[in-house]
């Protein structure tokens, strides 16, 4: 993983079995360790919310609000959201998370794994129109992340 990846997506279950912890460990340590080994990784952890960790630093995102119909494609609709915004080069880590969980609500809140297009459109209209200025440092991508492959993907 150390060499080979540039992104890691991960349920807790996953998370906690690649770094071989036990059920006690919680997703926000499990990021944070996964973190010192690839540049970027997510742990979403269903309907209690999600956590990115850069460089051994996690942040904690909140779900989306949804009525739940269908749990199935929340997780790649998640990385779906998060490769957008990476892709559209924001570097805020909150509002990146905030992307890929409003992505996965929608699909969580309908029948089937596919976002319709109306949905994605409405999705993106409202992402790009939150014009949110990137000079927290203490919740954007790392040098490391901006300088790596990420960027060329």
């Amino acid at each position: 993983m150390e060499k080979r990846a540039d992104i890691l997506f991960a349920n807790t279950a996953e998370a906690r079995e690649i770094c071989g912890f036990g059920k006690d460990i919680s997703p926000a340590v499990a990021a944070r360790y996964l973190s010192h080994h690839c540049p970027f990784v997510s742990v979403t952890d269903g309907a209690e919310g999600s956590y990115i960790g850069v460089a051994g630093e996690v942040i904690y995102v909140s779900p989306a609000p949804c009525i739940p119909v269908d749990t199935c494609g929340a997780g790649d609709a998640y990385a779906a959201g998060i490769l957008y915004g990476i892709l559209k080069g924001v570097s805020d880590l909150k509002r990146l998370g905030n992307l890929a969980a409003s992505v996965a609500s929608v699909v969580v809140g309908q029948q089937g794994t596919r976002l319709r297009q109306k949905d994605a459109f409405a999705i993106m209209d409202s992402f790009l129109e939150e014009r949110v200025p990137d000079n927290d440092d203490s919740n954007t991508c790392s040098s490391a992340i901006e300088a790596d492959a990420i960027s060329n993907v």
